[in-house]
């Protein structure tokens, strides 16, 4: 016996349909380093506007905090500022991409002219360091757990200990995540700290990359290979990463997914 349905009956059946789809449909949580932020949430939104799942990004974790926050299941994907720690392989963490962005040095300073790397480390370890025109250099620091500290005392020589010495000058400020370091290093005249390229782009920092070595702090100039400093981003799930995570890393490896990071600055380690 065929049964024989109604368009009510239809438009009820595929209504019914349409929602229980939508509800199976387990939203992807991310999260890491406030560097990642702004990339993450473009990718995010295209993502969910092609494939209708959506994307949560949760602010403020930090690389630490998102990591963990994968290992305990609170989120699905991390974008971390550093390399795993054996503990945290042990754990079942698993680097599944890298992008890696120009690292800059930058500054509210008008017209800071160029730096040199060699001298990088004496301006944080001096108080009394200026800038060109005579204006004071006032230093902003990061954590010492913040994967930019590291990141900084690799990349310059000496500057491990300056910032150490840096540490122990009261005036001196130190932003929390990477997006209290650009808001103070916004409202503080004069600021120096590092940034990655891109933060300073999808955020639209009102601060300016010093060039170094005579080199102009630009992302075809990292892309060319003529500015050496960057700054690598890990890409973190637990496990071989649940289908629905994995169904996002295969977007961000897609044409799309590449052109929104290159957007944003930021190229796959592969290039």
């Amino acid at each position: 016996m065929r049964l024989s349905l109604g368009p009510l009956a239809i438009v009820a059946l595929t209504a019914s349909a349409i929602s229980t789809a939508a509800l199976a449909a387990e939203p992807v949580r991310v999260g890491g380093t406030g560097a990642a932020f702004g990339f993450l949430q473009s990718l995010g939104d295209a993502y969910s506007a092609r494939s209708g799942v959506k994307v949560v990004n949760v602010p403020s974790l930090g690389s630490g905090g998102g990591l963990r926050a994968v290992a305990e299941d609170k989120i699905d994907l991390a974008v971390s500022g550093r390399s795993l720690r054996a503990d945290e392989i042990a754990k079942g963490l698993a680097v599944v991409m890298i992008v890696r962005t120009p690292y800059f040095i930058v500054t509210s300073h008008r017209n800071p002219g160029g730096l040199k790397s060699a001298d990088m480390a004496t301006l944080y370890a001096k108080p009394n360091a200026t800038w060109a025109d005579g204006s004071p250099v006032r230093i902003v620091l990061r954590p010492r757990s913040d994967s930019d500290t590291d990141l900084m005392g690799e990349l310059f020589a000496g500057m491990a200990q300056a910032l150490e010495a840096a540490r122990s000058r009261p005036e001196v400020p130190t932003g929390a995540t990477d997006q209290d370091n650009g808001d103070l290093a916004e409202r503080i005249s004069g600021s120096l700290t590092g940034m990655t390229a891109t933060q300073l782009k999808m955020e639209n920092r009102r601060l300016r990359a010093v060039a170094l070595d005579g080199v102009e702090a630009t992302f075809s100039n990292f892309e060319n290979g003529t500015y050496r400093y960057g700054k690598k981003l890990y890409f973190v799930v637990k496990g071989a990463g649940s289908p629905d995570v994995m169904r996002f890393i295969d977007f961000v490896r897609s044409v799309e997914g590449m052109k929104i990071l290159r957007e944003a600055e930021a190229l796959p380690e592969t290039q």
